[in-house]
């Protein structure tokens, strides 16, 4: 993901990512063709690229469940 860089094509990014991702979501918009792909990673999170007309317009990370809980019930000493 340190290459992936915003204004990236749908192109480039899989060049980098590889052809594995998901289609998470897709939709028509006033503002043209909306995509979300998502990559899973080693530790089962996932990388999810926010593409505006084919190109990256925003990304982030979710964690996966595991961390999700362990995070939410941790306590500092």
């Amino acid at each position: 993901m340190q290459k992936v860089r915003i204004g990236m094509t749908k192109e480039e990014v899989i060049s980098i990512m590889g052809d594995t991702y998901k289609v998470m979501e897709a939709k028509q918009t006033a503002d043209g063709y909306q995509e979300v792909i998502g990559y899973v990673d080693l530790q089962n999170g996932i990388y999810r690229l926010r593409l505006s007309n084919g190109k990256v317009a925003e990304w982030d990370y979710i964690l996966p469940p595991a961390h999700r809980h362990s995070e939410n019930t941790s306590t500092s000493n």
